[in-house]
């Protein structure tokens, strides 16, 4: 049996293989957040390491996948719902979710529309793909004994990043490196010792004092002189704006071409089009009882390219008394007064506030800073302050506002004129707009009869039409095209700017007025406050532009034809009365009048504003996700629950020969017939190997067979090779030998468990 003590070091050694290994996967997942709308990233992480443990230690199959598809859920929990997750209504809740949103999103995959996949399902296929690859990473490295591929493409992928996007991989490099040179050695160190084990020679230590100060002193100096040495700069020009410019369009000019910007919110707006790049720096937090839009300001005048608007400012009475300078809603809306508290990032630079809804006072004791002069543009709804006749940027600020809700039948029945000045402003269009535009706005809305539903007929016309929302490859228009028309007629790909402008436009050509509105998504929650309030967290990724409709008797009304984003606004049915028949047993319920949800909006956070140049006028970006936050991992409560679990897996581990032992012995018993012979013989080769008794290249069968017996004092192993022999290379039948074999089968799995 000291054949099979031998491991020990070998098992210590891809101990450390595979940890590093795991390692270079996190370096991989670290970028996400930045390049992409996922957040929660700890939690992916703390998947791919469970994943790699349990794959590490060769639980069983039947344990592993009940294990990790467990853990899979509580991750979806985390990120999706609130609550307890240990609980039969936390627990139950979350699985009916996912399985009523996998079967939603089997119906998109199947009419190919991948664009409407949901969050929540993306991140089971995300957690799926990381448990495959920690597999396949154990495969690779630990069976394969290849890291080297895997090293330069990790090398290979930050440094893409690095060069393209706001990526700062420097740090990354210099761990890579570190790990790669600590990888590579050990798989060698690997081959030693595995070597060792088969000429019978055993060590003291997984790792020698020799090996290991040559290893830390080599990569210690090597990685010392590659970071303070000093180093030449570039000989040659940067070439990624020319790659850019070959790649994607972008340079000098405007037509056909493309642009790349920083996601955010931006003040020029007057050249819409073009992608961006991912930004999730923290804008401002908000203390709020509910999900709204951050407004910024509106835009009226449509040029064919983007948006302009003139503005005229008035002294605010907002901060002193409460007073509405900026008007938005009639009777015909229900409002309903609201605080909100807003502290801005210490390196966001905003002269301007950010409100929800109707804004009706600035508590003048919490504006930071203080002895401000306020201003309200009547024109677009904008705020700023001023102080000695120098704009300010804001620290933090509470403010009072009213939070409208529509009933749906009052604006099915807004049919009262629009006044002048709103028809004189927000009914402009250009002279040359192509006519098609109109005519598509005439055909979407040819069925319906009212302000409202036409409307909802525009904005639901871009999530049924093939439109595809997308913030990277985005073109900008030709010199003399218009940016409505591209997007609905030619490219049919863009954000949150192509969307609302388009569907503003097309609206303002059936004579009704809109206007172009832009600022924030909810943001995200990552807190629970007390008395039914939320802490959000709103990031330079949830900038966004959306639509307002004009309601005569009722005031601007929110749309949101985004493909993917969530309408913030309060929409009410109005209840029916209905009288029933007892005596009807085929009662039809009516329809309530309802509007239809749009999808979710979480983990969609790209999208809109874009300005002239990185620096200036950022790039606007869309809604970022708004799921609760995960809160602290080590809390008392995580680390009770997870001992229990960390104890399951170690007895699993210590019995797992003993739980594959009898499994194969329970099998092979139950099938008694010869056919079975053949099978249960190779099993047991794989049982002498998963213990440690492989076979040698060229030795052969006889000759292992001997070896084994001599390992296990036992003649049991040669009995069966004999027969197997006869079986495989003589073609002689064995009819009634396997059940005089089994017991001599039997005995060699039952020596492998002791």
């Amino acid at each position: 049996m000291d054949r099979l003590k031998m491991t020990s070091q070998t098992t210590v050694t891809q101990l450390f293989i595979y940890l590093l290994t795991m390692l270079l996967l996190w370096e991989w997942l670290r970028p996400i957040p930045v390049i992409s709308a996922t957040g929660e990233i700890e939690i992916f992480v703390w998947f791919a390491f469970l994943s790699a443990l349990l794959i590490f230690l060769r639980v069983p199959l039947f344990a592993l996948l009940p294990i990790l598809l467990g853990a899979m859920v509580y991750c979806i929990h985390l990120m999706f719902s609130f609550g307890s997750f240990f609980t039969r209504e936390g627990a139950g809740d979350t699985i009916r979710m996912i399985i009523s949103d996998v079967r939603i999103n089997i119906e998109f995959i199947m009419s190919g529309q991948f664009a409407l996949l949901t969050d929540l399902f993306r991140t089971i296929l995300l957690l799926l793909l990381l448990g495959l690859i920690a597999y396949l990473l154990y495969f690779w490295v630990l069976r394969i004994r290849r890291a080297f591929l895997y090293i330069m493409s990790t090398i290979i992928y930050v440094t893409i990043l690095d060069t393209f996007t706001i990526v700062n991989a420097s740090s990354a490099i210099i761990r890579i490196v570190i790990i790669g040179f600590f990888l590579m050695t050990l798989l060698h160190m690997l081959r030693i010792q595995e070597e060792e084990i088969r000429i019978g020679k055993r060590g003291n230590a997984f790792l020698s004092a020799p090996w290991l100060y040559t290893l830390v002193g080599v990569i210690g100096i090597g990685v010392l002189v590659g970071v303070v040495a000093p180093k030449p700069g570039p000989q040659w020009s940067d070439p990624v704006p020319s790659l850019r410019g070959a790649v994607l369009g972008e340079g000098g000019g405007s037509g056909g071409g493309q642009t790349v910007r920083r996601v955010g919110y931006g003040d020029n707006d007057e050249q819409l089009g073009g992608g961006f790049i991912q930004d999730e720096r923290v804008v401002f937090t908000a203390e709020t009882d509910r999900a709204n839009y951050w407004r910024g300001e509106s835009k009226h005048e449509y040029t064919g390219r983007g948006w302009l608007s003139d503005s005229d400012y008035v002294e605010s009475t907002l901060v002193y008394t409460e007073n509405v300078d900026y008007p938005m809603f009639e009777d015909g809306a229900e409002l309903e007064r609201e605080q909100v508290s807003i502290n801005m990032a210490e390196d966001s630079s905003f002269a301007l506030l950010f409100y929800p809804g109707q804004l009706v006072d600035v508590d003048q004791e919490t504006v930071q800073p203080s002895d401000l002069t306020f201003f309200t543009d009547i024109n677009n709804g904008r705020l700023q302050a001023q102080q000695n006749g120098e704009n300010v940027f804001f620290e933090s600020y509470d403010l009072t506002y009213e939070d409208p809700s529509f009933p749906i039948e009052t604006l099915r029945g807004s049919s009262g004129e629009d006044p002048e000045a709103i028809r004189d402003r927000y009914l402009q269009l250009p002279d040359d707009l192509p006519e098609r535009v109109v005519e598509l706005a005439e055909e979407i809305t040819a069925e319906e009869d009212n302000r409202y539903d036409m409307a909802l007929a525009v904005e639901q016309y871009f999530s049924q039409s093939g439109f595809t929302y997308q913030t990277t490859d985005v073109p900008i228009p030709e010199e003399g095209q218009d940016y409505v028309d591209q997007f609905l007629f030619e490219t049919q790909v863009g954000y949150c700017d192509n969307y609302s402008t388009s569907m503003a436009v097309m609206l303002r050509a059936l004579d009704i007025p809109t206007r172009w509105v832009k600022g924030f998504t909810a943001g995200e929650e990552i807190e629970e406050l007390d008395d039914e309030r939320y802490l959000y967290e709103v990031s330079s990724g949830n900038a966004h532009s959306w639509v307002e409709v004009y309601f005569p008797e009722v005031g601007w009304v929110p749309f949101e034809p985004t493909q993917g984003f969530e309408n913030y606004a309060d929409f009410e049915a109005e209840p029916v009365d209905i009288e029933v028949d007892t005596n009807d047993e085929n009662q039809n319920e009516p329809e309530m009048p309802e509007r239809p949800d749009m999808p979710d909006a979480d983990g969609m956070d790209d999208l809109l504003d874009e300005g002239t140049d990185t620096n200036d006028a950022e790039a606007g970006a869309g809604g970022g996700g708004n799921g609760p936050s995960i809160g602290p991992l080590f809390t008392v409560k995580n680390v009770l629950i997870s001992i229990p679990v960390l104890l399951f897996v170690m007895l699993m581990y210590n019995k797992q020969s003993l739980l594959i032992s009898q499994f194969f012995i329970y099998r092979y018993r139950a099938t008694k017939t010869d056919k079975s012979f053949a099978g249960a013989y190779k099993r047991l080769l794989w049982l002498l190997e998963n213990e440690g008794l492989p076979k040698a290249e060229g030795e052969t069968l006889r000759e292992y067979a001997k070896r084994v017996d001599s390992v296990l004092s036992s003649q049991a192993m040669m009995k069966l090779t004999v027969q197997y022999e006869k079986l495989y290379y003589g073609g002689q039948p064995t009819e009634g030998q396997w059940e005089k074999l089994q017991k001599d089968w039997e005995q060699i799995v039952k020596s492998l468990q002791t």
